[in-house]
């Protein structure tokens, strides 16, 4: 197996700082604790929810679980519901719209303090004022749990990993499946073999716009794994076995910007020594590990995101070091030599491990803030607590531009996405992200509606359904979004051909002409996706001596296609 270390960059202090300050909220502190965040009310700002347990009576021992939602006024996170008894920690919890009716839900799973023998799994229903439990299910702790698409039909499954106890087997490890049939979910137990301690994402490696699977932590009879299955046409096979971990944390990000997500993983080999590493993808999948060398650091989380504003993907690590003492670092990359610089931000109150480090934006300025929770070892107590802090950068970060050109086609009941123009002032166009939007109707997203890391997408629908509505909206590494594109819709009857439309002279500085089959309307975008004003002449001719000099997108439609065509004015 091929390892590369990673030589940390030397760059100078004034470089390399993250300054922070600490936001006075009334979290509570949590113990044991995951946590999400996501915009629960499209406004802009990321609003968190936090799975774990609490101190309720101040004694200093842990005596409830408690899970709290968080909502963001632009300042701070102030409470907005609690999930009551229904809940949880030593396990994780998600933001997710489990019924495409534009309102975030809940899943989560782990330990209850009111019952420590059966471990529980609950579905919240957003009813738009609070939370109600639609289901609660055996669950697992010691795990994670994601959402996602795995069938490509628009509505979002979600598995959990973790160790669970059954009747007449024992402790089983494993990743249930719970696959979203619009109505209810139907339920794969032991779907892929799973970990405890440990971490796994659904990301597509391979740009296929299928979802493959990378896992990592203590598989059954306490087997430190660290694997990668390939999606291969709807089913996961193992491609790679990497250095196994009996713990740790992942999160996933194109950090060299070339249009592949690589991997960032962090945790315990198998002699309990701390791990960091970044597993680089190739493009086909093969992901190559680039351990960094520093001291070790176990307990460990992490999470990505452009840090410094440079417009690359970075990441955060909390956890402990060899001597338990707490731990929180970024790790810049740097696009020139292509590594990441090691650095300690300031204004940060060091946590260390069990506990969770997210990076979010949750006052809306662009700029990702640090989300913290963990022990303070410093403290002889030994509390655990829950912290937020605003970056005090001033570098500006414009949201991103959204796609100017969307094109779909339909065979038989597969709809094909596809879009381009993006842009963002710092983000390379190959690392942004994507959210489409699909509906029956216009402005709807009954059909779909999640992130995506590749500029295409496919979604296999009921035979009924035979239009639909969709828009995309761009995002960078820094979490921020763009407006949403255009709309697009495809009916029956548009059916994308070859016509051999063509547009003459290009480069133009007068008039274009277009020769083909006759078209119906023309759109013209600039590169940063803004639509111009054009008449399209009754002799197939666009005056264009009104545009400046540069390179422009055609949209031109007939009645059989809708087509696109790079112009230059010269």
């Amino acid at each position: 197996m091929k390892r590369i270390c990673i030589l940390l960059s030397m760059l100078p202090v004034g470089l390399m700082a993250q300054d922070y300050t600490e936001v006075q909220t009334g979290m509570k502190n949590f113990y044991y604790a995951s946590a999400h965040a996501a915009d629960m009310d499209h406004d802009g700002k990321q609003d968190v929810v936090i799975n774990g347990a609490i101190d309720s009576d101040g004694d200093g021992n842990v005596d409830t679980s408690f899970n709290e939602v968080y909502k963001s006024n632009g300042t701070s996170l102030v409470s907005y519901a609690d999930l009551g008894v229904d809940a949880t920690h030593l396990g994780d919890i998600k933001f997710m719209d489990f019924d495409n009716d534009g309102l975030l839900d809940i899943i989560s799973t782990g330990l209850s303090y009111n019952d420590i023998v059966n471990y529980k799994h609950y579905r919240f229903r957003n009813t738009g004022t609070g939370f109600t439990k639609q289901a609660e299910l055996a669950g697992k702790i010691y795990g994670s749990l994601e959402s996602f698409d795995f069938n490509n039909d628009g509505k979002l499954d979600y598995a959990i990993n973790g160790t669970q106890y059954i009747d007449g087997v024992g402790f089983v490890n494993n990743i249930d499946f719970y696959r979203n049939t619009g109505t209810a979910f139907e339920i794969s137990d032991g779907w892929q073999p799973g970990t405890q301690n440990g971490s796994f994402k659904m990301v597509d490696l391979n740009n296929d716009n299928l979802l493959d699977l990378v896992i990592l932590g203590s598989a059954q009879d306490d087997i430190p794994v660290c694997k990668v299955y390939l999606n291969q046409a709807g089913t996961l096979t193992l491609s790679q076995d990497l250095t196994a971990l009996t713990s740790g944390k992942m999160d996933v990000a194109d950090f060299n910007a070339d249009g592949y997500q690589d991997v960032v993983i962090s945790g315990q080999d198998s002699n309990y020594t701390g791990y960091l590493a970044v597993l680089m993808n190739d493009g086909t999948g093969n992901l190559t590990e680039q351990r960094i060398n520093i001291p070790e650091i176990a307990d460990s989380s992490v999470s990505t995101g452009d840090v410094n504003n440079d417009g690359y993907y970075d990441f955060i690590v909390s956890g402990n070091d060899e001597d338990m003492n707490a731990v929180v670092k970024t790790f810049l990359y740097n696009p020139s030599t292509q590594n990441f610089t090691e650095n300690i931000p300031t204004g940060l109150h060091t946590l260390g491990g069990p506990g969770f480090v997210n990076l979010l934006d949750f006052d809306n300025d662009h700029r990702l803030d640090v989300l913290l929770a963990g022990f303070d070892w410093a403290d002889p107590g030994m509390p655990s607590l829950t912290k937020i802090f605003k970056n005090t950068s001033t570098e500006v970060n414009l949201k991103p531009v959204p796609p100017a050109v969307l094109n779909l086609t339909k065979t038989g009941n597969r709809f094909k996405f596809s879009w381009s123009g993006a842009s963002d002032d710092k983000t390379p166009v190959n690392a942004l992200q994507y959210e489409i939007k699909v509906g029956s109707a216009p402005g709807m997203a009954n059909i779909g509606k999640y992130t995506v890391t590749t500029p295409s997408w496919f979604l296999d629908l009921d035979p009924s359904i035979q239009n639909v509505y969709w828009s995309v909206r761009s995002i960078d590494a820094s979490k921020v979004f763009s407006d949403a594109s255009a709309q697009n819709t495809l009916g029956t009857r548009d059916v994308k051909v070859s016509s051999g439309i063509s547009i003459y002279p290009n480069p133009a500085s007068e008039k274009v002409f277009i020769k083909g089959e006759k078209v119906l309307e023309a759109e013209i975008y600039a590169m940063d996706g803004k639509k111009l004003n054009i008449v399209l002449n009754s002799d197939q001719s666009i005056n264009v001596t009104h545009l400046p000099k540069g390179i422009y997108l055609l949209k031109l439609k007939t009645k059989n296609e809708i087509t696109t065509q790079k112009l230059m004015i010269k």
